[in-house]
């Protein structure tokens, strides 16, 4: 029902970003591209009318500003994923009634090279037999390998468990060494455009 006054203007689309996408202040310290969001993405969804749902940081919610960067192992224990499902069930059940409602989910939008949230690149070991933990002044190395951060695979799951698996997904990159934004962009104007993704 429309106010005789107002007229609604709802786009009735919806498209999931991964925390940072809105807000670089909740990254590791040292790795933000932009000062708040990242601008070129923010616009191009601005530009189309779509509503932005900015999902929660699970590594901020965790473990706070001041934590360390972390390879997707160190955060591979079950207290962080019960953590990770939590917000999922949370994320997914909102899917779930924007589409009872009618509307059009374009997608989700993770980040590559993020542990937890990575979608096609994050970062390992560079020795997959090193135990990872211990005191600061000795950290092993790291490399950006393909896979799926630990979010990203219980956001997957939580998906699938509901019959929803065939919402898209696309990630933007957090920088040059996992990714090209200018591809990103162009794997999210498809999105809004009802494009499949190839």
């Amino acid at each position: 029902m429309e106010h005789s006054k107002v007229s609604d203007q709802r786009s009735h689309q919806v498209i999931f970003l991964s925390h940072c996408c809105l807000n670089q202040n909740a990254k590791v310290r040292g790795i933000a591209s932009y000062p708040g969001a990242i601008t070129p993405l923010v616009e191009l969804l601005l530009k189309t009318g779509v509503g932005i749902y900015q999902m929660p940081c699970p590594e901020m919610a965790y473990l706070g500003n001041m934590r360390w960067g972390q390879v997707k192992d160190q955060y591979n224990n079950p207290m962080f994923r019960r953590h990770c499902q939590k917000i999922a069930e949370t994320i997914v059940d909102q899917v779930e009634n924007y589409l009872q409602c009618g509307y059009r989910i374009l997608g989700f939008v993770m980040m590559d090279g993020s542990p937890v949230c990575g979608l096609n690149r994050i970062p390992q070991p560079k020795n997959p037999e090193q135990l990872w933990g211990g005191m600061t002044w000795y950290v092993p190395e790291s490399e950006y390998r393909e896979g799926k951060g630990n979010y990203c695979e219980i956001l997957l799951a939580e998906l699938d468990r509901r019959g929803l698996k065939d919402i898209p997904f696309v990630a933007s990159p957090e920088f040059d060494e996992v990714g090209e934004l200018d591809c990103a962009l162009e794997d999210i104007r498809k999105l809004v455009r009802g494009e499949e993704q190839a």
